[in-house]
């Protein structure tokens, strides 16, 4: 029979084989397969509770067998919310409850899920915000381009066969670009403003238009028109197609016009050409037929954006209309007589009038970019809220609210789309598409704008709910905090231990804001607390460990037996990246989120089957083997005295290796502790190579007690429980003391 110190050795000295030899035996084989094989089918906790094979192994996993009779006592286990602290499994004394709990997604997590996550939506509105200001750029970008291209232009159809002109020169003027052919631009920019009979000055032209009336579109195009120099054939009138004076204007048109979202410069041009137009206006047509006029008088008196100009001369033809609208204030700071004339030789406003309005103006001016992103963030934040289907999503956008845009309006926005470009039926296939999977519809249309809308919300492929995708779950990240917390403050006491729990709270709730913004390796990898964070959390030295080695663990693949992560070198490293959503290039994935449980959680179960296993092989013929392996695959785990003498296992290896009294256990607790807090460091049992040397040494003393018989009662020390290696108030003092 071989030895405790040789069995010990020899399954320690490449642990990776090790496992790796027991993962080949048929039984563990065949079991291992048929759970890979049928957990990912699994959709409900009772499903996995009434599949004995599945919920067997698990069980065994987690050393957790002698609790398999109790099914409803470990539903309740699987259904506990981790993230709520008086949850069923939070209030277990015994921690492999709550990792059991940990390593399924049968949770409180999953009744959260919600369209878009506080993250999605900051970053959502933030982008909507954003595109503002990259309207803005992109407005100057054009402007400068028109300032250089306008004055090659030789002939009209430079002009009419340009798309990008076309659409500057009309947008300037607040008209959209859609349904409006070359022909008719053409006709408008050769038409002479002075001659009746010209194309623009033909009422007949323009008697089609609908959104407004046809003298104010015709005034619109009339002012066009008049900003050109061409002849009826199409040529130049004149050296360029404009002159300075006119291109400087339609620049500046332009730059009121474009962007949306009214900059405080702009703002202030619009008040300039406001107080110099307003002094040539001799009809209300020539207002509403000038969009800037129009804009900047309707955002001085605070009206409707969708005033039409027949609302507008209403107002001022119709005094009982105005009262009813509530523009009586408007119309008295303007001179126009009762017909919507103006007086022979009489301005359309007083001095003291445009004064009064340019006041208005520019204080409407101030507050509305940001009243515009505060309302318009409180309505999008409370209309996500209450999305439970792509029903609601598109129910929510057929429900306007004070002019503010809707959910629709802000996500193409936010993502740089123009509504004109998808339809409904084409949104909807986007936002139920998996934008992680290559081969899905939406990666299909190789746009990036429509991946990261389709990122930005959380439909599955039958529109409802999901949980988003993230760097990690909210379970792993609730375990990783527990676990930082415990390694920061193991042996620590009095204010010592205070400030340590202060300071890991401070971490915890640093890491739960910056790690649901992680969406690559490179992101995580590049943030330095976050990766320390992490590392301290898996017990694992940041000093002992540099970036690039990290970079290799987290694009390993842990299912590839020569692959990094299985060699011993990278063995370290493996329960800490499995639980990450990464794929092998560094990108996040949904293919390790399944219903039951996730790819990650799957490979570390069958990791801890083939512990479990290897050591209850070992136990049959020699049951120190079985503690010191035990010990070693838990000692990561321990971060008090009191975590050893809870477990029987753990306390038993101790109390060999250092010769204690099988009676040292009906001492007082606190005494026994601080006894063992004089034999070892606690933070010992975190050095691979310390704990290597202490159970080498547990070995010996092991075989030296035991002679060459290994008959003992290891195995019933393996099992937890009261009255087994400690009395049973022994065993409730430690618990209390743990809770403390």
């Amino acid at each position: 029979m071989i030895s405790t110190y040789r069995g010990y050795v020899s399954a320690t000295k490449d642990m990776a084989s090790t496992l790796a030899g027991i993962a080949k035996q048929a039984t563990v084989k065949s079991d291992q397969q048929y759970y890979d094989t049928h957990i990912g089918k699994v959709k409900n906790v009772d499903e996995f509770l009434n599949d004995y094979k599945l919920y067997s192994y698990a069980m065994k996993a987690y050393g957790l067998e002698d609790m398999a009779y109790a099914k409803a006592f470990m539903k309740k286990v699987l259904t506990s919310d981790l993230s709520n602290a008086s949850s069923f499994a939070n209030k277990l004394t015994d921690s492999r409850y709550r990792q059991f709990a940990a390593a399924f997604n049968f949770g409180g997590a999953s009744k959260n899920q919600s369209a878009q996550s506080d993250s999605q939506k900051t970053d959502t509105i933030g982008l909507y915000e954003q595109s503002f200001a990259n309207e803005t750029t992109l407005a100057k970008k054009e402007s400068k381009f028109y300032d250089t291209w306008i004055d090659k232009v030789s002939n009209v159809d430079d002009i009419v066969n340009s798309s990008r002109m076309t659409d500057y020169i009309l947008r300037a003027h607040g008209l959209s670009p859609d349904n409006i052919s070359k022909t008719f631009l053409k006709s408008v920019l050769t038409s002479d403003v002075n001659d009746p009979n010209s194309f623009v000055n033909t009422a007949s032209n323009f008697s089609s238009a609908s959104a407004q009336s046809s003298a104010s579109v015709q005034a619109t195009y009339k002012l066009i028109a008049s900003q050109f120099g061409f002849n009826a054939d199409g040529t130049l009138s004149g050296a360029t197609a404009q002159t300075a004076q006119q291109k400087q204007d339609m620049i500046s048109r332009y730059d009121s016009m474009v962007p949306n979202l009214l900059t405080p410069s702009a703002a202030t041009s619009n008040d300039d050409y406001y107080r110099q137009a307003i002094t040539k206006v001799q009809s209300l047509s020539e207002i509403t037929g000038d969009n800037r006029l129009f804009s900047y008088i309707k955002t001085a008196f605070n009206l409707d954006p969708k005033l039409t100009p027949v609302q507008f001369n209403l107002v001022f033809t119709n005094s009982d209309y105005a009262a009813l609208t509530g523009m009586t204030d408007m119309v008295a700071h303007f001179q126009f007589a009762s017909d919507g004339t103006l007086p022979a030789g009489q301005l359309a406003q007083t001095p003291q009038a445009i004064d009064d309005i340019s006041i208005k103006y520019l204080k409407q001016a101030k507050g509305a970019k940001q009243a515009l992103f505060t309302d318009a963030e409180k309505h999008y934040k409370t209309a996500v809220g209450e999305i439970k289907t792509i029903a609601d999503f598109f129910a929510a956008n057929d429900i306007k609210s004070k002019d503010l845009p809707t959910v629709e309006d802000m996500a193409l926005r936010a993502f740089g789309i123009g509504k004109n470009e998808v339809s409904r039926d084409q949104l909807r296939k986007i936002l139920e598409s998996d934008p992680y999977d290559s081969k899905s519809y939406v990666n299909s249309l190789k746009d990036s704008r429509f991946v990261e809308l389709a990122k930005a919300y959380n439909f599955d492929s039958k529109g409802n709910l999901r949980a988003p995708v993230t760097a990690l779950s909210q379970t792993s990240i609730n375990s990783l905090i527990s676990a930082y917390s415990k390694s920061k403050t193991f042996g620590l006491t009095g204010e010592m231990r205070d400030k340590a729990v202060k300071d890991a709270k401070d971490a915890a709730t640093e890491f739960n804001k910056s790690i649901v913004k992680i969406k690559t390796v490179d992101d995580l990898l590049a943030d330095k607390k976050l990766t320390e964070f992490i590392l301290v959390a898996n017990n694992i030295d940041p000093k002992s460990v540099d970036k690039a080695t990290l970079k290799k663990a987290f694009t390993a693949d842990a299912e590839d037996p020569k692959g990094f992560l299985n060699t011993q070198a990278g063995q370290r490293f493996k329960a800490m990246v499995n639980v990450f959503n990464f794929d092998a290039k560094g990108n996040l994935t949904t293919a390790k989120i399944e219903a039951g449980q996730n790819k990650g959680a799957r490979l570390a179960t069958n990791d801890l089957y083939l512990h479990q296993t290897l050591e209850s092989q070992q136990g049959d013929s020699n049951e120190g083997v079985r503690l010191a392996l035990y010990f070693q695959r838990k000692a990561p785990q321990v971060n008090s005295v009191y975590d050893i003498m809870s477990d029987p296992a753990l306390y038993n290896v101790i109390k060999t290796t250092y010769s204690l009294p099988a009676s040292m256990s009906n001492m007082d607790v606190t005494r026994q502790a601080a006894m063992l807090e004089k034999l070892f460091p606690v933070k010992d049992l975190h050095d691979a190579g310390k704990v290597d040397k202490l159970l080498k040494r547990f070995s010996a003393v092991f075989d030296a007690a035991n002679g060459g018989s290994t008959a003992s009662a290891a195995s019933a020390i393996l099992t937890r429980g009261a009255g087994i290696g400690m009395s049973a108030d022994l065993m409730l003092s430690i618990a209390q003391l743990k809770s403390r």
